[in-house]
């Protein structure tokens, strides 16, 4: 062929044009590209991951000698598995779904057909793809709510009628992010769990909602959704404040805790839950300067004991610069904005306001979870060294017959004569 492979012809095309009809100027230095060449190769993965192409013309009577590389090409695939769920009308939506969210990333960022198909059906496999893995926090966490996790429609659909701008679609940030929160509130009761701090099923959803209220940076919208009776009900109010005295008895304790209740209310003051989840799990050690560092940062000079503690309101002793103090109690959580009730005292107040009267339930929220309505202990779920699960006992601990035998043996170690108003024959 006279001209390049792979370029357009023209209208006026003819074998007479020369090959560069508006030559540069004679006087320039720059580079003059004569014609350009495009070596065509064969796609040496078309026998196994391309489509199936038909096999070449022949012409009755007349013999045509194929290449080895030809008829390598048109040869029939071997069977894929992975191609035909691909290019199956239903069982590609199922194997999609499925599909762990790291594999489906991989997927579609290194196979061109896979993303191609996906982007087809983006905004309902999207959709079906959260609900599958995270129903809950996925209807919680709803896409609306964060349009910067919001892409552009990749089939290009138009928004509202208006063909010259697609619509916005949830994206596979906004999944990561479902799936990221599904994980932290379901590690933050686990651990609860596991040190004997039961909480009811539906404290799940109320601390996701939690974290809705936390991300909001002005007064205005915390109060609205709180006092939205159809976002938030009284039972899910009185369910968040169970979980609320967990919290403090979880931090309080002797052992497991850092002996002060108080962090309960500074970490659910945070811009969201993932700090507390570190530190119940043990990610974040709460020590004298991270617990110094953190108050400053979240609450204002006057709501703390400066007097007292006077390096909480000197910059070089707290570490924190002057201008970073207290902006978690502020609108917008910016230095300049207004001052900010936290979270936590919000929805006591709302509390407050419905008139739930929640301090007649102090004692049943400490005993939630330890004792049934008989009487007898609640079994605590044991957290497993192996694969990291948790196993439910059938009797709560300790039983009669545990008891028997630890008096026994106490008996036996101090040789006491007495115990529990048993009388026991002791040995010099």
């Amino acid at each position: 062929m006279s001209t390049a492979e792979g370029q357009k012809r023209t209208a006026d095309f003819s074998p007479t044009t020369p090959t560069n009809p508006n030559p540069p100027p004679q006087n320039t230095t720059a580079p003059h590209i004569l014609r350009r060449h495009q070596h065509r190769r064969r796609n040496i993965a078309a026998s196994v991951w391309g489509p199936e192409l038909p096999p070449p013309p022949s012409t009755p009577g007349i013999s045509q000698p194929a290449s080895r590389a030809t008829s390598s090409i048109f040869r029939k695939p071997p069977f894929n598995i992975y191609k035909s769920l691909l290019r199956h009308p239903n069982l590609f939506f199922q194997f999609c779904i499925r599909l762990p969210y790291t594999s489906i990333i991989s997927l579609y960022s290194i196979d061109k057909e896979f993303h191609y198909r996906l982007n087809k059906y983006s905004l309902s496999l999207i959709h079906d793809y959260a609900r599958y893995h995270a129903l809950l926090a996925s209807h919680v966490f709803s896409w609306v709510l964060f349009p910067k996790l919001c892409i552009s429609d990749p089939m290009l659909r138009p928004m509202d009628g208006r063909e010259w701008l697609a619509r916005d679609v949830p994206g596979f940030r906004w999944v990561g992010m479902v799936l990221h929160r599904q994980k932290v509130v379901r590690g933050i009761l686990t651990c609860l769990a596991v040190e004997g701090l039961r909480v009811p099923n539906k404290a799940f959803e109320v601390l996701c909602k939690f974290w809705c209220v936390m991300e909001c940076k002005s007064v205005a919208l915390r109060e609205a959704f709180l006092q939205d009776g159809d976002i938030w009900s009284d039972q899910e109010i009185l369910v968040f404040q169970l979980l609320l005295v967990k919290l403090d008895m979880r931090f309080s304790d002797p052992v497991l805790g850092n002996g002060v209740g108080e962090l309960s209310h500074m970490l659910l003051t945070q811009k969201g839950l993932g700090i507390l989840y570190k530190v119940l799990m043990g990610q974040i050690r709460i020590d004298y300067d991270k617990a110094t560092d953190i108050l400053v940062r979240t609450y204002l000079s006057e709501d703390l004991d400066t007097d007292t503690h006077t390096w909480l309101d000197d910059e070089i002793d707290n570490g924190v610069p002057e201008e970073e103090w207290g902006l978690l109690s502020r609108e917008g959580w910016h230095m300049d904005g207004k001052r900010m009730d936290s979270a936590v005292d919000m929805v006591i107040m709302e509390g407050i306001r419905r008139g739930l009267d929640v301090q007649r339930y102090y004692l049943d929220f400490v005993l939630y979870g330890f004792v049934d309505g008989d009487g007898n202990n609640v079994p605590v779920p044991r957290m497993l060294r192996q694969g990291n699960g948790v196993n439910v006992v059938e009797v709560g601990l300790p039983n009669e017959q545990a008891r028997k035998q630890a008096l026994g043996k106490l008996r036996e170690f101090a040789g006491l004569s007495c115990i529990d108003g048993m009388e026991v024959d002791t040995q010099s």
